[in-house]
């Protein structure tokens, strides 16, 4: 009935060619109905811009923590390099963020993002729960890299052999990767 609503909606304001203000705290419903989107925290404008630009660059970790269903994965870690360290693994990020980095940061990869690779290779991730949505399944896991505990959703094929307790390893190209000041929240990606 929601997704009814909403497609009723969108194709009134449509007919109508009216610009329409429309309130919500639902991200899908936020990323589907507008064609620019102003996210707010605390009464505080963080990002106004179109669904896709939010969801591609996001300003800030609460914006990058906000949009997208499910959300992206935050991983802590530290600058190193010009790669960033999370437990003994290193994550490529493009050369902008490698260059403005310094000490503690935010590692940003949506569920998509994230690559299957052999043992050994990339973070593990031990398998909590897996969402099968069909062509599509979610898996919940826990990072187990050292030192860094870690939720982490990753997307992979539906009907796909993975099961819980499984151990994946997962890895991701630096320009998938989102990058923010851990202190400030601000992005440090191009």
């Amino acid at each position: 009935m929601r997704v009814q609503t909403r497609t009723d909606i969108a194709k009134l304001q449509r007919d109508l060619g009216v610009t329409t203000v429309y309130v919500t705290h639902d991200r899908v419903e936020a990323m589907t109905m507008g064609d620019r989107v102003a996210v707010m925290k605390d009464g505080l404008i963080q990002q106004v811009d179109t669904p896709l630009a939010l969801y591609d660059r996001p300003v800030n970790l609460f914006v990058a923590g906000f949009i997208g269903s499910p959300q992206m994965n935050l991983l802590s870690g530290q600058s190193v390099d010009g790669d960033v360290r999370i437990g003994t693994y290193l994550v490529p990020v493009d050369p902008t963020a490698a260059k403005r980095m310094d000490g503690n940061v935010v590692v940003g990869v949506r569920p998509e993002n994230w690559r299957l690779v052999g043992p050994g290779e990339g973070i593990p991730i031990t398998v909590r729960l897996i969402e099968e949505l069909g062509a599509d399944a979610f898996v919940y896991g826990t990072c187990e890299a050292q030192g860094t505990p870690h939720d982490v959703i990753v997307r992979v094929p539906g009907r796909d052999s993975t099961q819980k307790g499984d151990v994946l390893h997962v890895t991701t190209d630096p320009t998938h990767v989102h990058v923010f000041d851990r202190e400030t929240g601000d992005r440090l990606s191009a």
